[in-house]
């Protein structure tokens, strides 16, 4: 099965809850394979199979949580 791959740097990410929360979000994805977070350079990297998200749902759910505070689920 294919693999797709995501690198992007996130501007907003500015503390240690910010990291815990994206890491927590990533991490309910479904087909997850490998994500990788640094609150130093605010880079994202997220390694997934599932054809079906798009790169701007990803990006638009660690946006939604650091802007909330909480923990996002990909809604599809």
């Amino acid at each position: 099965m294919k693999s797709y791959s995501l690198r992007f740097k996130q501007e907003n990410m500015l503390c240690h809850r910010c990291l815990m929360n994206v890491v927590k979000t990533l991490s309910s994805i479904q087909g997850l394979l490998g994500v990788d977070v640094s609150l130093e350079s605010k880079k994202i990297k997220v390694i997934y199979r599932d054809k079906e998200i798009s790169r701007d749902d990803i990006k638009e759910i660690v946006n939604r949580s650091i802007l909330s505070g909480k923990v996002v689920k990909l809604k599809h």
